[in-house]
């Protein structure tokens, strides 16, 4: 399962790896082509969290349900402004035969929106790390957290842009399995009580 809520970032990273550092004539089609392929991997972010909510009820965990959602429609809207609009209008322009289209206007709009939609990643992640923290007490939460926080702090400003965009969805995706892994740490020490309380009342139990 830790594979599992990690991959869909990963996902995103591999894609980032090839993407451009500048919108040209000559790199839009590449641009383009990325995000397509981004347009479905970015909000499978959200479907990561879900999946490490799996089982929480309440407030705060529907809360952090809603924040995800949020992000995935705000930097999924993003993705389609600036990922797929701008390079369209290089694209169109160049071969047109006309000047350079202001694409900085939809990289405003369009940043703006997915500003907004990473500050709801990473409020999600908070809640979401400390549900898991109350529910198994295990360190592994808070940490989880933390890289999670730092990722998304890293994702704002580098969007995917290789290297530090893509080193921001690794981040990410550390996160989210020390999260999964922490679900699992209460169930494993619980066992290992069990065993250990087993093996301290045979010792105790009075032989034939």
């Amino acid at each position: 399962m830790p594979v599992l809520v990690a991959l869909p970032p990963l996902v995103v990273g591999a894609v980032g790896l090839s993407h451009p550092i500048f919108l040209t004539a000559a790199t839009a089609e590449q641009w383009r082509l990325g995000h397509l392929l981004l347009l479905p991997a970015f909000p499978l972010l959200a479907v990561s969290v879900f999946v490490l909510l799996r089982g929480e009820r309440g407030p705060a965990a529907w809360g952090a349900r809603v924040l995800v959602l949020a992000y995935a429609v705000l930097y999924g809207a993003l993705d389609s402004i600036a990922g797929l609009g701008a390079p369209q209008q290089v694209l169109g322009t160049t071969a047109r035969g006309e000047p350079d289209p202001p694409v900085g206007d939809l990289y405003e709009i369009g940043d703006r929106l997915g500003q907004l939609g990473v500050y709801a990643l990473a409020a999600s992640a908070v809640v979401t790390g400390a549900l898991l923290f109350l529910h198994g007490r295990s360190l592994l939460a808070p940490l989880g957290t933390v890289v999670l926080v730092v990722a998304s702090y890293v994702f704002l400003h580098h969007h995917v842009f290789p290297p530090r965009g893509v080193l921001a969805m690794v981040g990410i995706a550390v996160g989210f399995a020390l999260l999964e892994l922490s679900r699992r740490e209460p169930r494993a020490m619980a066992g290992a009580f069990a065993v250990e309380d087993q093996r301290s009342s045979a010792k105790s139990s009075p032989g034939p």
